[in-house]
């Protein structure tokens, strides 16, 4: 372990690959990891009575898993080079707790912490911003976006709204009250925005839904209900845009659901592993290059995988140390392929080099 000039710890990882161990209070678990088992499929012998397409798609598989320079085929593990812990700034005597995680096209840092504040971090972790929000007795925002158009969006979750801020944090407009027509919300948790400048609004309670509004704040179309068929949510808590689909963390329902920009239901998105499927996953994000980056808080881990299902890798574990996560609630991803994750039980943010 090191400190740097800007006060991030840094550990180098040892030799875990996978195994859940307990620390610090935590039930310990074992991780029974099932290699990856890759076929081959030759060319010479018997290549004839193949299917191309089959092969094609193996190979396919094989290079975005090599290309992605993150994942040991041998146990569907994730292979960190580095661990750095982010710090968040006291609040009185208190370290609050990251809630929310966004990183724009330049890859500044957009956070949200249990102290009802808002964050602005350069790439390196520095401290550039700090403001509060509005309001922030009753709950804590859990959503954060930054708009197309410069300002920054917040799902003000237990104010049952979404605040506008100017760059500067003075606060542009507010959109929604409390209800459940459309337009109104419930427990808004989830934020995002298409290139088109569509946002997107999931909430939780009394309607389990998406929203669509304009960049202006217009509604136009709202799709999803409560419950456990396809199509319907226990806590969309995290959304991602990818080519036309919108990509939804069904969290109580341990699923992945796909949508059309539109509203209409795709399918639900199959894990294609024998290691389980999902554990409360909280928050989701898309890569131009067709991966899925999910944080499960049950689970305490990453699970990285194509938008078909097929998994690339995972990494984490219960705990507070390398390697370790406790109810962490939201990632994103950086350029440069850096992951940022909201260690909310641990009151840190962790950057993970792949």
């Amino acid at each position: 372990m090191k400190s740097n000039a800007n006060n991030r710890i840094v550990q180098r990882p040892d030799s875990y690959r996978g195994e859940l161990g307990q620390r610090d209070g935590v039930r310990r678990q074992i991780d029974s990891r099932r290699r990856l088992e890759v076929r081959r499929f030759s060319l010479t012998s018997g290549g004839a009575s193949e299917s191309l397409a089959l092969r094609c798609r193996a190979w396919l598989v094989l290079a975005l898993l090599v290309s992605s320079g993150c994942a040991d085929p041998a146990n569907n593990t994730l292979v960190v080079s580095e661990f750095t812990t982010w710090k968040l700034p006291a609040d009185g005597r208190r370290i609050p707790a990251p809630r929310a995680l966004y990183a724009d096209k330049d890859d500044t840092v957009y956070a949200l912490d249990d102290a009802g504040r808002v964050l602005i971090y350069s790439s390196a972790g520095e401290l550039q911003n700090v403001w509060r929000m509005p309001d922030y007795e009753v709950g804590r925002p859990e959503g954060i976006v930054k708009l197309l158009d410069g300002r920054v969006a917040v799902a003000d979750t237990h104010y049952h709204r979404v605040v506008f801020f100017h760059p500067d944090g003075t606060v542009e407009s507010l959109l929604g009250t409390q209800g459940i027509e459309p337009g109104q919300f419930v427990y808004p948790v989830a934020i995002a925005q298409d290139p088109d400048g569509f946002i997107y609004v999931g909430e939780y309670g009394d309607r389990q839904r998406i929203q669509k509004f304009d960049p202006t704040g217009k509604f136009i179309v709202e799709f999803g209900e409560h419950g456990t068929e396809p199509g319907q949510f226990q806590r969309p808590s995290g959304i991602a845009w990818s080519n036309g689909t919108i990509f939804a963390v069904d969290a109580f329902n341990n699923r992945i659901q796909a949508f059309s920009d539109s509203g209409e239901f795709l399918r639900i998105v199959e894990l294609q592993t024998d290691e389980g499927g999902f554990e409360f996953p909280y928050d989701i994000r898309g890569t131009a290059d067709g991966r899925l980056f999910v944080i499960e808080n049950k689970a305490a881990r990453i699970t990285v995988l194509t938008e078909d299902g097929t998994l690339i890798g995972r990494y984490g574990q219960p705990g507070r140390s390398e390697g370790g996560f406790l109810t962490p609630w939201s990632l994103t991803v950086l350029s440069d392929g850096r992951v940022l994750v909201a260690d909310t039980g641990n009151h840190r943010i962790v950057e993970l080099t792949l």
